[in-house]
């Protein structure tokens, strides 16, 4: 039986449509089988990531370019693209003017936000929740309770590479209540900046401060003095091998307008970025001297931090 010359052109057409729909099924099939092997490889080198030692892995990316060598580098910065939670405790064993110890116990977590300005993409918030136990105060006692809550919010600009300024604010809540020994019972506003300097490989260097003036009383706040503070805390840090690191405290120095005294604690820190199960954390332990002792109030002079800080890097 011979088949019409029509039935062979519509037969050649239909075998044409079945090649070109095979070819065009291969590239595809093909391309996504790439590009699913890609995105394995691409897991599989991040999941490698994980498993290095913090002052192995890759830092995070940060929008503002301001890059670190290694995520431990990331973890004593400040201003870095990293979310931490931050647990510390600092101890003063003796305080002047009174008698016994003060306790200050902190949560802190650092939380960076993609801002949607060119010259400002990354902002860093960074809330600050202390619960105090202060001294054996004359006639008073002890007292105990959550003290007043600080927020400071920056936002990064890159002004050369390998160098970073913040600006913002700095806002203070009066969480303490009535408890007006653990707090300032006042609302509080003004600004905050920073500078953080990471050209020498190693090293980082800045300051971060912040300016409080109270604008409003928060419970049990309108018996209390008014509040014109400055706080300034200097950055000066050196990084080793093995995600081990020493710098200066990071507790600020303090000027108190009102009463016209310095607080300067000064002394070492020493720490290290590691692993505590699988999670990255950078822990470290300090000591510090404050010269600036006061006979109208109470100083610290010697005082012991301890600082355990869980990082979670995208």
């Amino acid at each position: 039986m011979k088949l019409k010359p029509n039935c062979l052109y519509d037969l050649r057409l239909v075998l044409i449509g079945l090649c070109t729909m095979a070819i065009v099924f291969g590239f595809t099939a093909g391309s996504a089988l790439a590009q699913d092997d890609a995105k394995y490889q691409e897991y599989k080198k991040k999941q490698a990531e994980k498993e290095l030692p913090p002052h192995k892995q890759p830092a995070p990316a940060s929008p503002s370019g301001h890059q670190h060598a290694n995520l431990a580098e990331a973890a004593t910065n400040p201003l870095a693209n990293l979310i931490q939670f931050q647990v510390q405790e600092q101890y003063t064993p003796d305080v002047d003017n009174a008698d016994g110890y003060s306790n200050a116990f902190l949560l802190q977590p650092v939380i960076p936000v993609k801002l949607p300005w060119k010259k400002a993409p990354l902002g860093i918030l960074r809330l600050t929740v202390p619960y105090v136990s202060t001294p054996d105060l004359p006639g008073v006692g002890r007292k105990d309770g959550i003290g007043d809550t600080t927020l400071l919010a920056v936002a990064n600009m890159p002004i050369a590479k390998g160098q970073i300024i913040g600006l913002g604010t700095s806002l203070g809540f009066p969480t303490a209540g009535s408890n007006e020994f653990v707090g300032n019972g006042k609302w509080l506003a003004g600004p905050a900046y920073a500078y953080i300097n990471t050209v020498f490989k190693g090293w980082q260097f800045g300051g971060f401060g912040w300016h409080s003036w109270d604008y409003a009383n928060g419970r049990g706040g309108s018996d209390k003095p008014y509040v014109n503070q400055h706080s300034f805390q200097p950055l000066i840090i050196k990084h080793f091998s093995e995600g081990w690191y020493a710098g200066l405290q990071d507790i600020p120095w303090k000027y108190d307008f009102r009463l016209d005294n310095w607080s300067m604690p000064m002394g070492p820190r020493v720490g290290k970025v590691m692993k505590l199960g699988k999670l990255p954390v950078n822990l470290f332990g300090a000591v510090y001297y404050d010269p600036m002792t006061h006979d109208d109030a109470t100083s610290n002079t010697w005082s012991f931090k301890l600082n355990l800080t869980f990082l979670f890097p995208e």
